[in-house]
């Protein structure tokens, strides 16, 4: 239905603008690498009748994604703009299609052309983008932040700092020293754990053996997990099955899940209890909700993590979280805490520790102009 309102308005794409930009952040460390700026490709797709669509690729960790803000500037000019210029963007799925047989993975360069052609629609349809994902569950989304690896008492302070903003979910960024890990934790877990649920993550860094004795560990002080994020190299499904086997905690999937086939073999091996969706994985939320179809289906949980996406991408998580069914866990937005300055109008702000879900039309949001004119990028 939705198609074929929109091809009555035989609307077609123009114009397509790449915008490198990078946003200043507080200090910032996982155990991939040290971030002192949140990198994006903003998209901006154009219908010929002047309506703009605006889109997202996160270029925050290219340690992990392995791309660059370069690569993705480059992959959306060069390679994607020419092939779906004069495409008609409701058809979003033909669309995507074009660009699939374009571009084989850069599922960061993809999310940037989807969230566009998405906030295109909505925008043309006059309805938010979570209508056109089947639905507004909810107004409003229970915040979960990110505390990267620093020393205990920093850690704490900023523990301490985002209970004061409300905020009843924490994820710990672990390194690969495990001993090391253990203590910030239990900084933080004598601080505020009997306020806060407590999440670790250690990026794929720590080992089977190494994850056994860490939880283990945390155990002999009562140390409550609300769950334990992908420990051990995303490959190594077996060991996931394993180290599952071995603790009482429950056991989340990130850097192994990218597909909805993933989750299939994930869950056929007895490796998750909790999924984690990433819309800088997915290539955007087409995929993204077939995953939370397939984890729903097969009775697991889902959150909606981040890539400390600094401006559409964050509003874009915010609207696929409205839409879940399938999301009994608070979601992440630590960018909200770690960002220095906005990009969008209106600003996106944790209130009370919840965001708001914006209620206009396509994402609900612009962009300040001034801001990205000057934290853009020169390639």
């Amino acid at each position: 239905m939705v198609e074929m309102i929109m091809r009555e308005m035989k609307v077609r794409i123009t114009k397509i603008e790449a915008i490198p930009f990078g946003i200043p952040i507080k200090r910032f460390a996982d155990a991939y690498a040290e971030f002192n700026k949140s990198n994006a490709v903003l998209v901006k797709i154009y219908a010929d009748d002047g309506t703009i669509g605006l889109g997202e690729a996160c270029a925050f960790e290219p340690e992990f994604y392995g791309e660059t803000l370069e690569s993705i500037y480059f992959s959306i000019q060069k390679y994607i703009a020419p092939k779906i210029i004069g495409q008609d963007p409701s058809n979003i799925n033909n669309v995507l299609s074009i660009v699939d047989a374009t571009l084989a993975k850069s599922t960061c360069a993809k999310e940037g052309v989807e969230l566009a052609l998405f906030d295109l629609a909505g925008k043309l349809l006059k309805v938010p983008v979570y209508t056109l994902l089947g639905g507004c569950f909810r107004d409003k989304i229970p915040v979960a932040c990110e505390i990267g690896i620093d020393e205990p008492d920093i850690m704490v302070e900023k523990a301490k700092e985002l209970l004061r903003m409300g905020v009843k979910t924490i994820k710990i960024k672990c390194s690969q020293n495990i001993d090391e890990s253990i203590k910030r934790v239990r900084a933080i877990y004598e601080a505020v754990g009997d306020k806060v649920a407590l999440r670790l993550d250690p990026n794929t860094h720590w080992d089977v053996y190494g994850t056994v004795k860490a939880i283990k560990k945390l155990m002999e002080f009562n140390c409550h997990i609300q769950y334990l994020e992908q420990p051990i190299p995303s490959w190594d499904i077996n060991g996931m099955s394993r180290i599952r086997k071995l603790i009482d905690v429950p056991l989340m999937a990130d850097e192994g899940i990218w597909t909805p086939q993933d989750v299939i073999e994930f869950n056929e091996n007895e490796a998750v209890d909790v999924v984690n969706i990433k819309i800088s994985k997915t290539g955007g939320l087409m995929m993204a909700k077939k995953i939370e179809v397939v984890s729903e289906a097969m009775g697991l949980p889902c959150v909606v993590g981040t890539e400390l996406d600094p401006a559409i991408s964050l509003v874009a998580k915010i609207h696929f979280a409205a839409s879940m069914k399938n999301l009994p866990f608070a979601c992440e937005y630590t960018e909200l805490y770690y960002l220095k300055e906005s990009l969008l109008k209106p600003k996106i702000e944790i209130e009370d520790g919840y965001v708001k879900v914006p209620k206009g039309i396509g994402f609900g949001v612009d962009i300040d102009e001034h801001a990205l004119m000057k934290n853009t990028i020169k390639l």
